[in-house]
């Protein structure tokens, strides 16, 4: 903006502007420096700013304000001075309509400091008023004592996913599919057999036979096999062996893997190593699943509330004794793991107690009505060679 030009009239109307004597008189300097011109070249001051400065024109209309902050409510113990960058001045607080005075704590006998009094929390009793009473669950109408509540449907629903899951079962018709005819049925059986001697000889596990037959099975149903002695000694007792390491971590300490390949009849050396890759081929046919429930597995799982008493204790040793001697029987192996046990519990209540081999109670427990499980039981019961009870018709056909 260049120099303003003023007439010799605007001059004198300046001139004898009051404002101009008032300046004059407080020596009021105009700065000659622009801020930012690091005081290195000096600058004119802007013609408009000067006029407005002495008062020649009139000021400019001040910018628009900020919007303030909402006030607290009135019984808000803070006030706008709070807010802003300087302390606030206490005297200037509104009195406040809602302050909280702390009462005087009690001073105790023979002390000079007060101490609080102590606050006592009411806490849930951890478990109910009548623990003995069966345990409801939610999602089910079973009113059976749980060992396990939280848990034991869980449980349930796992074992039962896990025993109908394909790749956990053997072929229905392995024998005839898979062996094409080079094994029989007698065969399979007389393997069985080896193997119960040979966990009852090193006393295995418990569940050890039950779980090696089922990796037997499923091991034939994939991979075709030869029908030489020694060799289905060694599938068979490699499979004891495998399972019974599952079952107990203690294994090793009875029976290490010469000890198997000595027990099928072989005698060099390095015998030790046949048992080493057989565990190998057989982990790979079972694509390493091995955790599968077995019929062992099921009637453990349906006598778990089973006391200490000896009629309780006979009935699970012969249920046990019933689904052992269901291993033998080419054909079991097509029920669920779940009906043997159930099958077997059917007939061990006949045999211990000759009377009502099937409840309302077991049902529920079981998933299991007595006709459900006729097929299994029937077939289980023409097993025996001299059974001490007779199986009636009218068993399974009751309403219990």
């Amino acid at each position: 903006m260049g120099d303003l030009i003023l007439d010799p009239y605007m001059e004198d109307a300046i001139m004898d502007h009051p404002c101009l004597a008032e300046l004059l008189a407080d020596q009021t300097s105009l700065p000659m420096f622009h801020p930012f011109s690091g005081g290195g070249t000096p600058q004119m001051v802007d013609t408009d700013t000067f006029l407005r400065a002495i008062g020649a024109l009139p000021p400019l209309a001040p910018p628009p304000a900020a919007p303030l902050a909402p006030a607290p409510p009135p019984d808000s113990p803070r006030t706008p001075h709070t807010y802003g960058s300087f302390l606030p001045i206490y005297g200037d607080l509104p009195p406040l309509s809602v302050a909280v005075v702390q009462e005087t704590l009690p001073l105790p006998e023979g002390g000079d400091h007060p101490v609080p009094p102590k606050k006592t929390i009411d806490v849930a009793p951890l478990l109910p008023e009548h623990a003995d009473q069966p345990v409801v669950t939610n999602n089910s109408a079973t009113t059976r004592p749980q060992l396990c509540a939280p848990y034991d449907d869980d449980i349930e629903a796992t074992l039962r996913a896990m025993e109908t899951n394909p790749a956990e079962r053997p072929s229905p018709y392995f024998l005839e599919t898979t062996q094409g005819g080079r094994m029989t049925a007698l065969v399979r059986a007389s393997m069985i057999a080896f193997m119960d001697e040979f966990s009852r000889f090193h006393e295995l596990a418990d569940g050890t036979l039950q779980r090696a037959a089922y990796f037997l099975d499923r091991y034939l149903s994939v991979t075709p096999e030869s029908d030489d002695v020694l060799q289905l000694r060694l599938v068979g007792a490699t499979a004891v062996f495998l399972a019974a390491k599952y079952e107990d971590q203690y294994t090793l300490r009875k029976i290490d893997a010469s000890m198997v390949a000595a027990r099928c009849g072989y005698t060099s050396e390095t015998r030790h190593k046949m048992v080493s890759c057989m565990e190998t081929e057989i982990l790979a046919a079972l694509d390493y699943n091995l955790s599968g429930p077995t019929a062992y597995t099921f009637v453990e799982h349906f006598t778990r509330y089973y006391g200490d008493g000896k009629e309780e204790e006979l009935l699970k040793e012969a249920a046990h004794r019933f689904t052992d001697g269901s291993l033998l029987t080419y054909g079991f192996h097509c029920y669920l793991p779940s009906v043997v046990a159930a099958s077997a519990i059917f007939l061990a209540r006949l045999h211990v107690l000759g009377h009502e081999p099937w409840s309302r109670d077991l049902a529920e427990l079981t998933g299991y009505k007595a006709i459900d499980l006729m097929g299994c039981v029937c077939g289980m019961y023409s097993q025996i060679a001299c059974p001490r009870f007779a199986l009636f018709q009218e068993y399974f056909f009751q309403d219990p």
